[in-house]
């Protein structure tokens, strides 16, 4: 399975691989893959968002991993698409962390305007 992991930004490749494989195949890989979320703009970051949703419930111990963070832009990539991605009942599996963070903001959380795209998500997942 590891062959699934990126090799670099432009591995596209490993990604229409990735989809050929259960939730179950693709656990042990889930943090290398979501080390690849931490810049949506590398090419393979914005297909991952894409993907990653289909495999539900098994994302969300990495997700509120990524949400806890403190990594801004890491945590814009989930919140502004992964997140967004997920089904009504994944993403409310989130709902509390990302709460929190509208809530409850870091000081980095205020100055990148996290807090808010947290907001913005939970009116988002609100409405599914």
């Amino acid at each position: 399975m590891r062959d699934l992991i990126p090799k670099d930004k432009h591995d596209l490749d490993s990604i229409w691989r990735l989809q050929q494989h259960s939730a179950e195949e693709i656990s042990e890989i889930l943090p290398e893959l979501f080390e690849w979320l931490q810049d949506i703009n590398w090419p393979v970051a914005n297909e991952l968002t894409k993907v990653l949703p289909k495999y539900g419930d098994i994302l969300i111990p990495h997700i509120e991993k990524a949400l806890r963070s403190g990594d801004p832009q890491w945590q814009f990539s989930l919140l502004q698409y992964l997140i967004r991605e997920l089904s009504k009942e994944s993403s409310l599996l989130v709902r509390d962390t990302i709460q929190q963070i509208a809530d409850n903001p870091t000081p980095s959380e205020i100055l990148e305007e996290i807090h808010l795209l947290a907001r913005e998500t939970l009116q988002i997942i609100g409405k599914k």
